[in-house]
């Protein structure tokens, strides 16, 4: 690229829905170097961006916001293609491509996705996996899992872990004096391990952080679920509780999980790979997946601390949560090197 020139990026959202995923755009996007150019094409519904970043929203359905994207793909002429999701799109793109890879839960995990769900994941997966030059991922089990399922060499995929800006604790929801949290949004999310655990251990209330989307139910009187918070109402939430519950069947990273490490509070975290990587082993790790296991790491998050070094906010601990800035920076960095 001649001297001066300013650099162009296309960050494609094609495969963006509700989730993580969305908080990784709207961070990543606010935090995009000002001096470097960013088209953003296929964003959610709603979604807004700074002065002077051009953006497109999906529409039509899953086939017309493929189809738009793509054909945005194909006109530019310049720049990189970044990709926050396995997206057919990138098949159009005439230029370098680079994607995010956060998990291959649709191949490990499949359980509650319909055929049709599977069939898209196993296309934009494989359109991605041969049209990118760069594959990041967010974990090294995912590094792993696309080695293992793909053939992905390791030259290929490399690691890149998304950021986290712990926001000031504020004012969260009445809650009960005594409860524990588990992440809640997703069928995957173990849930009904933690509503089976808490029944053995009355003096606590479950909390579940639905995320505005509720996959469980409960009618024991036991189980709180709080629908999607904001930053610091999470935060507050997060940070109140006895300790923060991961007892996942399958996670990319578990950031939550780290988060809440970071906000000091005792994690228990289920025997999956990703989860060890992301809290830097210094969560509780439930010795299977069984209601037996979860109660028995509740037990010793009672009986002591629950970790044997915990993170707080503002502090150097054994689990380093960096910004978004610093995630952000790497980023750019990885897709222009």
């Amino acid at each position: 690229m001649p001297s001066g020139e300013r650099r162009v990026t296309v960050l494609d959202a094609s495969g963006v829905g509700p989730g993580g995923i969305t908080r990784m755009l709207r961070e990543v996007v606010r935090h995009w170097p000002t001096d470097h150019d960013l088209r953003i094409v296929a964003a959610p519904p709603g979604f807004e961006a700074a002065t002077g970043v051009v953006v497109s929203h999906q529409s039509g359905g899953r086939a017309g916001t493929i189809a738009a994207a793509t054909a945005v793909l194909r006109r530019q002429r310049s720049g990189r293609v970044l990709s926050l999701s396995p997206s057919i799109a990138v098949a159009g793109a005439r230029l370098p491509v680079a994607t995010i890879v956060h998990d291959v839960a649709f191949r490990l995990w499949p359980a509650g996705l319909s055929r049709s769900v599977r069939a898209y994941r196993r296309c934009s997966y494989a359109t991605a996996l041969r049209r990118s030059s760069a594959l990041l991922c967010v974990s090294d089990r995912t590094r792993h899992d696309l080695l293992g399922l793909y053939g992905v060499a390791g030259d290929r995929a490399t690691v890149w872990h998304p950021g986290s800006d712990l926001a000031a604790p504020g004012v969260g929801p009445p809650l009960p004096a005594e409860y524990v949290l588990v992440a809640g949004h997703a069928p995957h999310k173990g849930v009904e391990l933690a509503i089976e655990a808490v029944r053995a251990v009355p003096r606590y209330t479950l909390v579940v952080l639905t995320g505005g989307t509720r996959h469980f139910r409960d009618d024991s009187g036991r189980t709180v679920f709080l629908d999607r918070l904001d930053d610091a109402a999470y935060a507050a939430t997060v940070a109140g509780a006895a300790a923060f519950l991961m007892p996942s069947h399958f996670e990319g990273f578990g950031l939550p999980a780290a988060e809440a490490l970071a906000l000091g509070v005792p994690t228990i975290v289920s025997p999956d790979p990703a989860l060890h990587e992301a809290t830097a082993g210094a969560a509780v790790r439930m010795r299977d997946w069984s209601v037996g296991a979860l109660v028995e790491a509740l037990t010793r998050v009672e009986a002591s601390t629950g970790v044997e070094a915990v993170t707080r906010v503002g502090k150097p601990g054994p689990v380093a949560v960096r910004s978004w800035r610093q995630a952000t920076a790497e980023l750019v960095e990885r897709l222009w090197r």
